[in-house]
């Protein structure tokens, strides 16, 4: 069995559903995070899709033809980048792949000369946060919304290119 990891950008049948399910069960033992955020995950997947056209770029890094991370920048208008689905299985954490993912992200925006990059996260997540941080990302905005499972807090971050 070859352990080499591997990133690609060209979606596949399937990979929706991956990217879905990596996320559900990722995130689902953080606590809030259960079936309304898996169907949160697949509705903004679908959007982008069906609704953005596919603009954007997706990442997806597989070891042994496992999914076990991937981003993704979604084009808005204004040149703008969203990153959007930053997640890593939990047992490939540590290893830089996350950075890794989204740096790939942030050059991609460069190259598409990108004004700036938003994304949008919540709270739970101070690894998360802390690397949107140190890539130079800022809080722009911070407030309790409604998100899938009720109240909580939304926090856009935004990097100026």
């Amino acid at each position: 069995m070859n352990d080499e990891l591997t990133i690609r950008s060209t979606l596949r049948v399937g990979d929706l559903g991956r990217i879905t399910t990596l996320h559900g069960e990722t995130y689902e033992p953080l606590g809030g995070y259960g079936l309304r955020f898996e169907a949160y995950v697949g509705q903004t997947l679908g959007e982008f899709i069906l609704g953005n056209e596919g603009q954007g770029n997706v990442w997806l890094a597989e070891r042994n033809n496992r999914l076990i991370g991937c981003t993704a920048i979604v084009l808005r208008d204004d040149q703008v980048g969203q990153l959007r689905w930053v997640v890593v299985d939990p047992s490939e954490r540590g290893k830089g792949l996350g950075g890794q993912l989204v740096n790939k992200a942030l050059d991609y925006c460069r190259d598409k000369h990108c004004r700036s990059i938003i994304l949008e996260t919540t709270n739970g997540l101070p690894e998360s946060l802390a690397m949107y941080e140190k890539l130079g990302f800022r809080v722009i905005y911070d407030d309790v919304v409604d998100l899938w499972d009720g109240p909580r807090p939304l926090i856009k971050m935004q990097l100026k290119l």
